[in-house]
């Protein structure tokens, strides 16, 4: 996996280190994002994922040295931190060969992901205008903000979610720890979001 992310992140230490660490895969780090730098070690090493935010994918693809690169390797990886362009997310599918790249939605409490698109969806306008459905192990539900309530299939509220993954608390801050977790479990991510029928999220604002 290249690493192309900051370690001091949860992106780059959780997503990246903690789950090759897991699965026992080799992991490719970069001091620095550089597009060249970035392309150069997939090609050299062979890698089959990796990591960025639609910028820098968007640095890869437009670099004038693009094609120059083999990215026959490359299988999988994550496309977050934004909001994810349909357009440049099929330019990585197929210019980079990544035919299952993901989009995870989460916060650092909560581990900092709760939901992802499935490296086996289809579309890649799903993958891009919904953050997915809940990791195995969490539940993710929509919680309407002035009732503390469930929020109904296809109703706006606030996206939540408890398991595994989430906090203990903040450190010796018990007065923050209770604003955002509920009595209840829930991790409340003050973000905006509406669920579907078959559990998809889709986020709609903060």
């Amino acid at each position: 996996m290249c690493i192309p992310v900051p370690l001091f992140h949860c992106f780059g230490c959780v997503l990246g280190v903690m789950s090759c660490v897991n699965h026992g895969s080799t992991m490719v780090f970069l001091e620095k994002f550089d597009p060249v730098q970035v392309m150069t070690s997939i090609e050299r090493e062979k890698c089959t994922a990796t990591y960025g935010v639609p910028t820098m994918y968007i640095a890869m693809l437009d670099h004038p040295l693009f094609d120059r690169f083999d990215f026959r390797s490359l299988r999988t990886g994550i496309m977050s931190g934004s909001a994810c362009p349909v357009h440049r997310m099929q330019q990585a599918q197929t210019k980079m060969f990544m035919r299952e790249i993901c989009n995870p939605y989460g916060l650092t409490e909560s581990g900092p992901v709760m939901t992802m698109t499935r490296y086996f969806e289809e579309s890649t306008e799903r993958k891009c205008q919904t953050i997915g459905q809940a990791l195995p192990g969490v539940e993710v539900a929509i919680i309407d903000p002035e009732s503390g309530q469930l929020a109904p299939i296809g109703q706006d509220g606030e996206i939540c979610c408890r398991g595994f993954n989430t906090m203990v608390g903040y450190y010796k801050m018990p007065e923050q720890t209770a604003k955002c977790i509920d009595e209840n479990g829930w991790l409340h991510s003050g973000d905006i979001g509406r669920m579907d029928e078959q559990g998809t999220t889709t986020l709609l604002g903060g």
